[in-house]
């Protein structure tokens, strides 16, 4: 590809289209954009000291009065020119402390610099100050032995550990180092009654309570935490009342004046009373999405339906004359930079999982009215994506419910939104996610009501509990254990012999390859529910979430005067992520091809070829020519019915036996409580990849694994419509988690009015023929040119686009090319 061909090529859309914004909002971005990711320290100072002094306390009272004196002494501040208030930590893109969940790896990075000091690591980098390395060794030595991590690993059995550790099947680690998340607040119960009325319920439940029983004994201890949690929530927002009022009378530009009082009253008045206006209830939930994030360092703490909840306020406000639509972007984009300034605190461990700033505040527009059955686009699902468009900010995340009666007016907005190329909005079919919920228990008013809590997976706002997501789940390297009777060869590690006691080298069938993996499979599923209902019950005993119970299951959590890891919730489940999908279907379907049909080579050629990396040149054939044939065979993505159905026969065989177990709230309140399906990966595939051998599709040991459901890179060489039609295969009605398939397209496909009606049909003609959902990335051949320069860079080039490590097409094929013509030259 010549640097001429590139010029002529049109630019990325976003370097194209300007951004829209008014001048505060370009301060605000530019501002936070400027401010490097760090640590900060004052959380983790002040959990420390209270859990110094206050021994006596239960877990949740801790855990209750710890968030108190949190809200009450970190740091506060309002962003120049931000319209709203509230912060995470004491400086935009800081990350505060957890480390009642996990020291290790601070002791590790922070302290000794192994692998890396984090402010010189490759790649998400947490800059923070040496002279805060002897208190911050302080805090470590008070926690060391005594964080969740640390009961986790002493109440493991040793094979779960080992299976994460050694063999690399299944991990956790995500959910080591803080709370699960994953929920939507109910808002329009919260905007129209206050954290005072809260209080006063749990008053009055109190009063009620037999306080000489067990169950009433513990209620109490509930509802108090719950009342501590909502004061200091309020008192929360009064210091930003106060700190308004102040910087209001220092301020000598009279408007913004007069907006750091206006935002003073309403710092006043929400939380803790009703919010009136579309200002009030921004506000409102601007509060509550970082004081859950500060309690529980999470994923997925969401807005919810923003436009389905907003509209009665937009409306009113603008028949008023108190707002106009301008108005309205601004507040939203406004509110938009501030979500996006939440940071994790992640070891560098965990940063391969979740590349990039996947903290999955999930914003989702448009679908159906649950009680109409009908459209339910209106004003705000317009305005929020020209903001989406305008903002450009990686969080929070958005996604767009599709139907059959979604206007065509709207769909080609959506499509207009999505050629920028910023990843988002992803799109969820509601013709399949609404049946999938209802399979799994949810009413049909309640599953109509969705939205996107995670990565994928749906919940109903104030409705559902658990945890969406749960141990990864490795697909692949399950599959290739099977290969070699249960044996892992990185590690030489057998936990569980195959049923059939056989291997690659002595399968007589294909049928008895498929037995032996789905003996693997179940093995590996029963550790997957060992691991997380471990996690739960340790959760439930010492890391019980007041705040988050009662702000995302507000009702349910204060009828029972339980929190939701006790059973509050009224639909809860326990989710997972399957990886490697595609390879794994590839992989088997390349068995049965070249080994028992076409008898091309045998089982043992093949283990040998695996086993070597495909690089033994002594063998006839040699490990090239084996891989060649693997790499030929025909793959998932191409419209090929046969090997389609492996993929959909392979992913229907995990749906159907995760539910089999039940989490740890099951019987206790909550509709559901089982384990169930997603192909959600995030940037998980990439060090799975690292850990998994070489696989029978051709993939050589070390290379990155497929994502979410999407065919393997480079191996969907038909084209768009049919690698749709090789998704849509798979069952995705029994994804009751939520399904992830990225379709990356270049720039020119989406050029002009042709290439939105192409974008609009190809998604409608998806979820015509079952597909569930869709994730859009565009990406310009001018960063191809560039990643191509340094081959070396090839399995670690990571796009950051809506959160995903996004691998770049071309790039795999140029690097399964290099394959073949090294492999002619050796012949």
């Amino acid at each position: 590809m010549s640097t001429d061909t590139i010029e002529q090529e049109p630019l990325h859309y976003q370097m194209c289209q300007k951004p829209e914004r008014t001048e505060r909002i370009d301060r605000l971005y530019e501002y936070v954009g400027a401010s490097r990711v760090g640590m900060c320290m004052e959380r983790g100072r002040i959990i420390t000291k209270v859990y110094q002094e206050n021994r006596a306390l239960l877990p949740i009272q801790l855990r209750a009065v710890s968030l108190k004196e949190i809200l009450n002494h970190m740091s506060l501040y309002i962003l120049p020119g931000s319209l709203l208030a509230g912060n995470q930590a004491s400086r935009p893109n800081y990350a505060p402390l957890f480390p009642e969940y996990a020291v290790d790896f601070l002791e590790e990075e922070f302290i000794g610099g192994s692998p890396y000091y984090p402010d010189e690591r490759p790649a998400d980098r947490i800059e923070y100050r040496r002279s805060d390395m002897p208190e911050l060794e302080e805090i470590i030595r008070f926690w060391k032995g005594n964080t969740h991590k640390d009961r986790l690993y002493a109440n493991l059995p040793a094979e779960a550990i080992s299976a994460q550790d050694d063999v690399g099947a299944v991990n956790i680690v995500n959910f080591m180092h803080g709370g699960c998340g994953h929920l939507t607040p109910p808002w329009p119960w919260l905007f129209t009654h206050g954290l005072k009325e809260v209080i006063r319920l749990c008053d009055q439940h109190m009063a009620e309570l037999e306080m000489w029983t067990v169950e009433g004994i513990e209620k109490h201890r509930f509802y108090l935490a719950a009342k501590t949690v909502c004061q200091a929530m309020i008192d929360y927002a009064h210091r930003y009342r106060d700190l308004a009022a102040e910087l209001a009378e220092q301020e000598p530009d009279a408007k913004r004046a007069e907006e750091l009082r206006e935002l003073s009253r309403i710092c006043g008045k929400v939380p803790e009373h009703p919010a009136d206006t579309f200002h009030e209830a921004l506000q409102f939930m601007t509060f509550v999405q970082f004081g859950i994030q500060i309690e529980d360092n999470a994923q997925g703490i969401s807005p919810g339906r923003f436009d389905q909840v907003m509209i009665p306020y937009y409306r009113k406000d603008v028949e008023e004359g108190r707002l106009t639509r301008e108005s309205a972007v601004e507040l939203i984009q406004n509110f938009f930079v501030l979500l996006s300034t939440v940071e994790r605190m992640r070891s560098w461990d965990d940063t391969a999982y979740f590349r990039g700033k996947p903290i999955f505040q999930n914003l989702t527009t448009g679908g159906i009215d649950p009680e109409t059955g009908e459209d339910a686009t209106n004003e705000l699902s317009y305005i929020i994506m020209d903001c989406i468009a305008n903002t450009r900010t990686l969080q929070p995340s958005h996604y767009v419910r599709w139907h059959k009666k979604t206007p065509e007016e709207f769909k080609l907005k959506i499509a207009e939104t999505i050629r920028l190329g910023t990843g988002f909005p992803a799109v969820a079919n509601d013709e399949l996610y609404i049946p999938a919920m209802m399979n799994r228990g949810y009413s049909r008013k309640d599953a109509s009501d969705y939205c996107i809590v995670g990565c994928a997976e749906p919940g109903v706002a104030g409705l559902r509990g658990g945890r969406t997501g749960a141990a990864w789940f490795c697909l692949a390297k399950i599959l290739e254990v099977s290969l070699y009777n249960g044996k892992d060869p990185a590690s030489g590690v057998t936990l569980h012999e195959n049923q059939n006691g056989k291997d690659l080298e002595s399968f007589e069938s294909f049928e008895e390859v498929w037995d032996a993996f789905q003996d693997q499979m179940r093995y590996y599923a029963g550790i997957h529910a060992v691991m997380d209902n471990t996690t739960d019950w340790l959760w439930e005993e010492y890391m019980e979430e007041p705040l988050t119970s009662v702000m995302g299951c507000t009702l349910t959590v204060l009828e029972r005067g339980k929190s939701i890891k006790r059973g509050g919730a009224k639909y809860d489940f326990t989710g997972n992520e399957t990886i490697g999908t595609a390879n794994t279907g590839n992989s088997l379907y390349a068995i049965k091809k070249l080994v028992f049909d076409d008898k091309k080579i045998t089982g043992k050629q093949l283990k040998h070829a695996l086993l070597t990396n495909f690089e033994d040149l002594t063998t006839n054939p040699t490990g090239p020519q084996i891989q060649q044939m693997c790499l030929h065979v025909p793959k998932y993505g191409n419209d090929v019915e046969e090997v389609d159905k492996i993929v959909s026969r392979v992913l229907e065989s995990v749906c159907e036996e995760l539910p089999k177990y039940k989490n740890t709230r099951y019987g206790r309140g909550p509709i559901g409580g089982i384990f169930q399906a997603s192909t959600t990966t995030v940037s998980s595939n990439t060090p799975f990849g690292l850990l998994t051998g070489a696989l029978p599709d051709g993939r050589p040991g070390g290379m990155s694994l497929s994502d979410g459901q999407s065919p393997m890179r480079g191996t969907d060489t038909k084209g768009p419509t049919a690698a749709v039609r090789s998704v849509s295969r798979c069952n995705n009605l029994i994804l009751s988690e939520g399904s992830l398939y990225n379709l990356k397209l270049l720039p020119q496909d989406l050029s002009e009015d042709a290439g939105l009606n192409r974008l609009v049909n190809l998604s409608d003609y998806y979820f015509s023929l079952g597909g569930m959902q869709m994730q859009f990335n565009v990406v310009s051949r001018e960063t191809l040119l560039r990643a191509q320069q340094d081959p070396a860079k090839y399995q670690n080039l990571i796009v950051r686009v809506a959160g995903y490590s996004a691998y770049f097409v071309n790039l795999e094929k140029k690097v399964q090319q290099d394959i073949i013509e090294r492999t002619e030259e050796r012949l």
